[in-house]
Formats: C-alpha cells, sequence, structure tokens
C-alpha cells in the first residue's frame, strides 16, 4: 500500500493519506526526536520503531486497549486509523526523574506509591505548557467524558506495560501518550517507541542501570537497535 498525498509531517513520522478516507499510512523516518538546527538521523531508526510500535500496539490489543493500530504494511510502514486528535500529551511517570524530580524535589530514582500523570497542551509555539482538566474542558480540547476515557485508558496502558517490561528485566520509568477519536471513541494514537519512553534496566544488585535505554544523541543507535533485540529477538 503506498500513502497517496501528506496527511501531516512531524519531526519524525509522516502521515499519508490512502484509498480509504477512514486509513492513513504512518511513516517511521530515521531522524532523531531531539530539537536541533538541522535534522539527525540514524540508519534503520524508522524500521526499528515501526516493528516497536507494532508490537507493542498488538500487545495491548490483546488487553482489549483501543488503539489506532490497524496493520504493519511494510519496514517503516504501519496502517492506522485517522483519529481527529486530542491536543494533549499525557505524561504517566512510574519512577521520579527528570523534571518530576525537580519540581517536587523528589531524589530521581524514587519509586512513586501511585503513577503521576500529568497533562501538557500540545503547542509547539506555546513550548507545550502544562495544563489540567478544566484548562482542557475551558479551551475546549476535550469534554469530561473524553477525560474520563483518556484517564482510564492511559492508566491501564501502564499497567499493561509495566507488567510487560518487568518480564523483560526492565523498569518503565515515564512515557508519553496521545489519543484521539474516532467517531464517539477515545483511543491511543501516535506511537510507543524510544522516542517516547523511558525505561531503566534493573541490574542483578537490584539497582537501576540508568542508561542503556535513556536516548541521547550520543547513543541513539545502540539504544534504539538494542530495544528492539530486548524486545522482539
Amino acid at each position: 500500500m503506498k500513502g497517496q498525498e501528506k496527511f501531516t509531517e512531524g519531526k519524525t513520522k509522516i502521515l499519508y493519506k490512502t484509498d480509504q478516507e477512514e486509513q492513513l499510512l504512518m511513516e517511521f523516518l530515521d531522524t532523531l526526536p531531539f530539537e536541533s538546527s538541522k535534522k539527525v538521523s540514524v540508519k534503520e531508526k524508522g524500521k526499528i520503531n515501526s516493528d516497536l510500535t507494532a508490537y507493542l500496539f498488538e500487545y495491548l490489543h490483546s488487553y482489549n486497549v483501543p488503539t489506532h493500530y490497524l496493520k504493519k504494511v511494510d519496514a517503516k510502514n504501519i496502517l492506522v486509523k485517522k483519529l481527529n486528535m486530542i491536543p494533549i500529551q499525557m505524561i504517566i511517570w512510574n519512577i521520579a526523574t527528570g523534571v518530576l524530580s525537580k519540581k517536587l524535589g523528589i531524589s530521581e530514582g524514587t519509586s512513586l506509591e501511585t503513577p503521576v500523570i500529568e497533562f501538557y497542551l500540545k503547542d509547539a509555539k506555546l513550548k507545550n505548557p502544562m495544563i489540567n482538566d478544566y484548562h482542557a474542558y475551558a479551551l475546549g480540547l476535550c469534554d469530561r467524558n473524553d477525560m474520563s476515557a483518556i484517564i482510564r485508558i492511559g492508566t491501564k496502558i501502564n499497567a499493561v506495560l509495566r507488567s510487560f517490561f518487568q518480564r523483560k528485566n526492565l523498569s518503565l520509568v515515564q512515557f508519553t501518550l496521545e489519543f484521539g477519536k474516532s467517531g464517539n471513541q477515545v483511543m491511543l494514537g501516535d506511537e510507543i517507541t524510544p522516542d517516547t519512553i523511558l525505561l531503566w534496566m534493573l541490574q542483578e544488585d537490584g539497582k537501576f542501570d540508568k542508561k542503556t535505554f535513556t536516548l541521547t544523541a550520543e547513543n541513539a543507535k545502540q539504544v534504539y537497535s538494542r530495544l528492539h533485540e530486548t524486545l522482539l529477538k
């Protein structure tokens, strides 16, 4: 299946229209997700992220999690349902790190008694400010039923994936989800890849290896390849 024309383009993916009005072709690019004056690419990154997203979305389907994923088409492309995307990013922390640690004064690496959920307006011009549910309602981003569905689905995804990664000796530290609507149904959109998740490996001494799967421009090739090998081979 070949996409006919671009529907939308981001830093790491392109969505194409297809001959089916309610379906899009999602192409994963080799470019890295970091802000930069020029695009930096890693060979095979697009194929790896396509493989990982297909695998993890199919896994979520086995737990009846609604997603936009339909099928894998070829090395870099997957077929997805066309969603009316809700311009909110949901970030879930299971372990304190980064921004959350600094903001709340929690030592990095602290396991949280309950997951912390935050919402951010997806608007690059405004630098993606943090919002709450009342902001979302006031701005007309979603209604209360949509927000309830986002929280319910996101919480379930977190539980399912935490358990999945634990069996791989990995801790799901923090990740970002995006949602959209097909008709009246809220479902998971976008991707699940090293671009959107942070994983730490649990060592034999019980301490975290924080570096192996933490994505940087310098170690990107190793992170993508190693996670692909760990999960799919």
